[in-house]
């Protein structure tokens, strides 16, 4: 019997904390009962202060985070530029060169000819034959069985 009474007295105070947590209304919206259950972290005291502190550091530490990641690839990005540029100077410089060389001798180092144009001189550079026409160096090859002139670089 004592058991029986335990049991209904704990199935009453189930049922009262079931009713209490929804609030009941009359017709007009007039609550029946207007008794408000504390959340969860307000019933414990101190939860919500320590909550509020622990969501704080980890949004600070989250925004910094954040912030150095934005630093870093504005870094990257810096970094990635002057590089850029410096290949573009290079770029430009390998070309000036190359059109200076070109200019100076006339024609493309590399161009291949049959015949030497009037007026070359026979120079020997390390025991290699070149001949200098007018500012422009030509080697002598062959290709297949004829006898050709490739344009070189100036040599001496």
């Amino acid at each position: 019997m004592k058991k029986l009474l335990q049991i209904s007295a704990i199935a009453i105070t189930l049922i009262l904390m079931l009713i209490a947590d929804i609030p009941m209304m009359l017709i007009d919206d007039i609550p029946i009962l207007s008794v408000e259950l504390a959340s969860e972290a307000q019933a414990v005291l101190g939860v919500r202060r320590r909550t509020r502190r622990r969501t704080a550091v980890v949004v600070g530490s989250t925004t910094a985070a954040a912030t150095a990641s934005a630093e870093a690839s504005q870094q990257q990005a810096a970094a990635a530029e002057q590089q850029a540029a410096a290949a573009q100077q290079q770029a430009d410089a390998a070309q000036q060169q190359l059109a200076a060389a070109q200019s100076s001798s006339g024609v493309p180092v590399g161009t291949v000819v049959q015949a030497l144009p009037a007026g070359c001189k026979a120079v020997t550079v390390s025991g290699v034959a070149y001949q200098d026409c007018g500012g422009s160096f030509y080697k002598t090859a062959f290709q297949g069985n004829n006898l050709i002139y490739v344009v070189v670089q100036n040599p001496l």
